[in-house]
């Protein structure tokens, strides 16, 4: 009889999930659900693209649970980048069909003259939500910095608390072709991921004693295996803070997040960091076409 229950406790471990489990996804959508740059696509192909993007997003969640019969994780958190607004978020999350998946905290920038964005950022959890918001680069040193980061603390239950940033930062764009614009591009990305890493201490003093895991997902723009990037400290500062990135002992071929084209090679531009968590279940990458020219990256954290 004692053989039977042991062999019964076996049989569930690996069906079930182990407590502090976490599956994590993010994926720049762009322009989403339209494909172009502030502009909107008629209702059918919007429609089309936001089912689209709920079965890639079904199917990456359904790939990283332990098997079938595991209905839901002990965590599930979604980031993205290039959201239209709250509204789409809500679609995107309902055509998903995954089970207790809301939207947390959905970023809303605007331009100069008010005018909502199109590239907001978003997260979405089954998790319980303790804070969520967003917030703008600063620009206390007068270099101006697009954008911010989405914010979300969660509850992870007895394993703590889960603070997630969803992030974009700044692009390659370069119109005069200058090093001085490239420098100044890096500079932003890095002045960026400081301000999270302070944002980090900030939670840390206003919550002490509490157990923190972290998690900083989203389009970072830069490539640490491109010679192009090799000044940039941006994913370093992360690392040098005991972050470790989604695709640690993988190699550069398997970690291609934005397939290049004739004018770009392939890159890798999406990054999930973690920090607090013990080790990677498993990884995989799934192809982000037709609806992005990014590709969706997931994981599950234990």
């Amino acid at each position: 009889m004692l053989r039977r229950i042991v062999f019964a406790l076996l049989c569930a471990a690996l069906v079930f999930p182990l407590p502090g489990d976490v599956i994590v996804v993010t994926w720049n959508m762009k322009w989403f659900p339209s494909g172009k740059a502030d502009l909107r696509a008629e209702p059918d192909y919007e429609r089309a693209n936001i089912a689209r993007a709920g079965r890639t997003l079904a199917e990456a969640v359904g790939d990283q649970r332990r098997s079938r019969k595991e209905k839901s994780p002990s965590g599930l958190i979604v980031f993205a980048q290039e959201m239209r607004d709250a509204e789409v978020c809500g679609q995107y999350v309902q055509e998903s069909g995954v089970e207790g998946l809301k939207v947390v905290s959905v970023s809303n920038y605007k331009d100069n003259g008010g005018v909502p964005l199109w590239q907001q950022m978003a997260i979405m959890s089954t998790l319980p939500v303790l804070e969520s918001g967003y917030t703008l680069w600063s620009t206390g040193d007068g270099v101006s910095i697009p954008r911010g980061f989405a914010f979300a603390l969660l509850d992870g239950g007895a394993e703590g608390h889960i603070a997630c940033f969803s992030v974009h930062l700044k692009s390659n764009v370069n119109r005069t072709g200058s090093v001085q614009e490239s420098q100044k591009n890096i500079y932003k990305r890095e002045a960026a991921a400081g301000q999270i890493l302070a944002a980090v201490r900030e939670l840390r003093r206003r919550r002490p004693g509490v157990k923190l895991r972290i998690l900083v997902g989203g389009d970072f723009n830069t490539n640490e295996d491109d010679p192009a990037f090799v000044s940039e400290a941006t994913l370093r500062s992360f690392y040098g803070a005991h972050y470790r990135s989604c695709f640690r002992d993988w190699k550069k071929s398997q970690c291609v997040t934005h397939p290049g084209d004739r004018n770009f090679p392939d890159a890798t531009f999406d990054y999930i960091l973690y920090h607090g968590f013990e080790r990677i279940v498993s990884r995989r990458i799934f192809p982000g076409a037709p609806v992005s020219d990014h590709n969706l990256v997931a994981l599950r954290l234990r």
